[in-house]
């Protein structure tokens, strides 16, 4: 009964620590993200990926919601099939948000609050695994606050996917735990938590097998005694997430295939450098003056100079721990396999590992070396913790010199409209049709096009990803030329039923000329004039090739907005 209670209080008085690190956490994220906290239900970071993120997410409510058999099979890019696979899914994310999309929740509202607890957890779970490593909940914070708020995480705010790497500790914690107890269950454990990165991120999942992989490696070496016993349970791990990878990587097989790999080129962009490991992003207080070497978001992964210098100390006080040097190694593989092309290894990966030849930016690596440095980095403090007669104010000091460094000058935020347009509640009531918005852009509009198509769930030819098809730019070249007889052919070879012209994003005269051009063509029917969440739009339908009358084969969606039955007609 004694031991029972003992376990009890234990379990309590760990909930009661993950309690308050999670309320600490999230002020920490708040501070670090101001003023995103007090907009998270209609503000998102200035950017295109959160509305592609949004987008992701009504996807797959909408495809969960109609049985998901076609859940990889996005409205964007038509005709094209699985584009939701031309980018990270992110499922898991998806299907936490389903409920709410049911329940018709503000979209924003569901994404900032994603995008929260991905950063928050992430924190948590680096707190589970330096707790067990030290045994110093103290130790624990630090590393959780240096993981949770590191400029990285600036720097990727807007990826709505790279924020949740909870399971990134969580999995390591997992297999010290196979290698200190050998229990099957344990193995399992780190299978289903490696499963959950890879549905979170597909980039995060592969790259966390990797270094996961090499992490098992080095406790086998250090261990060698317990390699018996931990037989079963380092069978049972990988699967789950083998399992999964093979059913969830079909669609990306298939893209794969028909797309082509990445270019080098390209990948080599998206590659880190050593000096990227001293360059933070340009928002950062105390080191944003260093952002100008590097342009774009992916290569400036500054961990932090404070972790780093725990982290020395670390390594300096306790130079016989294996765990630190196992740590070491893992977090220099990292940080070697995050520059990509600019290093031999990656190079040496990529031509023999046919998966990674789909994967655009080893820089992401970045976060498992920021990772590695948290573990680090608890280490170091337990170290100095150990020297100081007052452990508590020490702890309030490091937190407060690891938030100023990795505080950052208000966010750059951007005002997402909610009230659904009325051009696309006449989009909703029409029948399958497939439908295109011009101007045919792809940064600026696109992702708006894509955002608002929740509301009609429309075939839509224009798209926004992390991949695009090589026939969309010879749309987008036809539609220079829009409305003459090769742009009108090429959107019949497409299948497109209405044409939607946003006039506000066109200069007076340039509308002008095209509104004469669209006046002379019988193919294009005039279907009405209706507001969208800027000024107006025009809609029109085109007619089929054999059909060149002018009589609206929408016939009836017409008849009631001539009855003025339809919303919002100008």
């Amino acid at each position: 009964m004694i031991r029972l209670e003992s376990e009890t209080d234990r379990v309590t008085a760990f909930a009661d620590s993950i309690v308050a690190a999670g309320a600490l956490l999230f002020v920490l994220v708040a501070f670090a993200t101001w003023p995103q906290i007090l907009y998270l239900g209609s503000k998102v970071p200035d950017h295109q990926d959160p509305l592609l993120s949004m987008w992701r997410l009504g996807w797959i409510a909408h495809a969960l919601s109609n049985s998901g058999q076609h859940l990889f099979d996005g409205n964007i890019f038509y005709p094209h099939a699985l584009t939701l696979a031309y980018s990270d899914a992110t499922l898991l994310e998806g299907v936490l948000a389903a409920p709410w999309l049911w329940a018709q929740a503000n979209p924003v509202l569901v994404y900032n609050v994603l995008l929260y607890i991905g950063i928050v957890s992430s924190g948590l779970g680096m707190f589970v695994l330096v707790r067990y490593l030290t045994n110093n909940s103290d130790a624990a914070l630090v590393s959780a606050a240096i993981f949770t708020i590191a400029p990285y995480r600036i720097e990727h705010f807007m990826h709505l996917e790279l924020q949740w790497t909870a399971w990134m500790p969580l999995t390591f914690w997992a297999v010290h735990r196979v290698f200190d107890e050998a229990k099957w269950r344990h193995g399992m454990l780190a299978g289903i938590l490696l499963t959950f990165q890879l549905l979170s991120s597909i980039y995060y999942g592969v790259y966390l097998g990797i270094i996961v992989t090499a992490l098992t490696v080095l406790l086998a070496v250090c261990r060698p005694e317990r390699l018996k016993v931990v037989v079963v349970p380092l069978i049972v791990a990988p699967i789950l997430p083998v399992a999964v990878a093979l059913v969830f990587g079909q669609p990306y097989l298939q893209n794969a295939l028909v797309l082509g790999p990445r270019d080098p080129g390209d990948i080599a962009t998206f590659s880190a450098r050593l000096s990227s490991y001293f360059t933070a992003p340009e928002p950062n207080w105390l080191w944003g003056w260093t952002s100008v070497r590097f342009r774009g978001n992916e290569l400036r992964v500054l961990p932090g100079m404070f972790a780093v210098a725990l982290a020395i100390w670390g390594v300096v006080r306790r130079p016989r721990n294996r765990t630190l040097w196992i740590y070491i190694v893992v977090t220099t593989l990292a940080i070697a396999l995050s520059l990509g092309m600019n290093g031999s290894l990656y190079r040496w990966l990529h031509e023999h590992v046919w998966a990674l030849q789909g994967f655009r930016a080893p820089a992401r690596f970045a976060v498992l070396a920021l990772c590695g440095i948290a573990v680090l980095a608890g280490f170091g403090f337990d170290a100095v913790r150990q020297c100081v007669a007052s452990p508590r104010a020490l702890l309030i000091a490091v937190l407060v010199a690891v938030s100023i460094e990795c505080a950052s000058s208000p966010m750059d935020l951007s005002e997402v409209p909610r009230q659904s347009p009325d051009i696309y509640k006449v989009l909703k009531a029409s029948d399958r049709s497939v439908v295109i918005e011009l101007p045919f852009v792809d940064w600026d509009l696109t992702p708006l096009y894509m955002y608002w198509s929740t509301q009609h769930w429309q075939p839509l030819v224009n798209g926004y990803s992390g991949y695009t098809p090589s026939d969309y730019e010879i749309t987008r070249d036809r539609m220079r030329t829009f409305p003459d007889d090769d742009s009108i052919e090429h959107l019949r070879q497409l299948n497109v039923r209405f044409v939607v012209v946003h006039e506000y994003f066109y200069k007076p005269a340039e509308l002008t000329g095209i509104m004469l051009k669209l006046a002379r063509r019988r193919d294009l029917v005039p279907a009405g004039r209706y507001r969208d969440w800027v000024g107006n739009a025009q809609l029109f339908e085109l007619t089929p090739a054999n059909d060149p009358s002018t009589a609206s084969k929408n016939s009836a969606t017409c008849e009631a907005v001539a009855a003025g039955e339809m919303p919002g007609m100008v």
